[in-house]
């Protein structure tokens, strides 16, 4: 059976080991792999050991990565799977180290769609329509995605943000025809998710009517 002949720090990442086995470099890895497989030199290990070993040391990176993607912002599940199969990890380790997470409270499809939801009207100035888009695309699932934008936009006055944007907007549109700055600033305010009972008031208060075309 192989000998654990050495275990030393690498130079360049301190967290890791290199381990030798009868004299030879044999991997690197976490030294959190280390500590749980109770390496330590002058140990013999088998054959089929060294493959858990490695196998240990693939994950400690799977889960590495995932928190490493957790630092820069939240993440939905879906959404840090598929990063995590991008970077070759196999769809069964993925969803271990994502279950781990989840049982750690770091990832939480609910508490995602909120922050999100709180994001896009608060500051980005979104209407509920792209706010809820935006989620999907994140891989949360509609219902999740639809309970959390419901939270948020209850509390939300659309109408008075739509009016915000809309004023500012209105300043480029002045020289144009009341039709043309209509269509142009229901583009602008659909494209950022407001809905037709929020853009239509916003426009004929900002705007106007166009010509032949009398308020409802």
């Amino acid at each position: 059976m192989p000998l654990i002949t050495q275990i030393l720090e690498q130079k360049r990442r301190a967290n890791r080991r290199s381990v030798y086995l009868d004299g030879k470099f044999a991997f690197g890895c976490n030294q959190n792999v280390i500590v749980r497989f109770k390496l330590k030199e002058g140990q013999t290990i088998t054959a089929g050991q060294v493959s858990a070993i490695l196998q240990g040391a693939v994950r400690q990176e799977c889960f590495d990565a995932a928190m490493n993607l957790l630092q820069q912002r939240l993440h939905a599940r879906d959404e840090m799977f598929r990063k995590l199969i991008k970077k070759e990890y196999s769809a069964e380790m993925t969803n271990n180290v994502l279950d781990q997470l989840a049982e750690m409270g770091y990832v939480n499809d609910e508490q995602f769609a909120q922050a999100r939801a709180s994001l896009a009207a608060q500051h980005r100035q979104h209407g509920r329509r792209r706010a809820m888009v935006e989620l999907l695309k994140r891989g949360v699932n509609r219902e999740t995605a639809r309970v959390a934008v419901e939270k948020v936009y209850e509390t939300t006055d659309s109408l008075a943000i739509a009016r915000q944007l809309a004023q500012k907007k209105a300043a480029s549109l002045r020289r144009l025809e009341p039709m043309v700055a209509r269509r142009r600033l229901a583009g602008m305010l659909a494209r950022r998710g407001f809905e037709y009972d929020v853009v239509k008031p916003v426009i004929d208060e900002v705007i106007g009517y166009g010509q032949g075309e009398p308020p409802d």
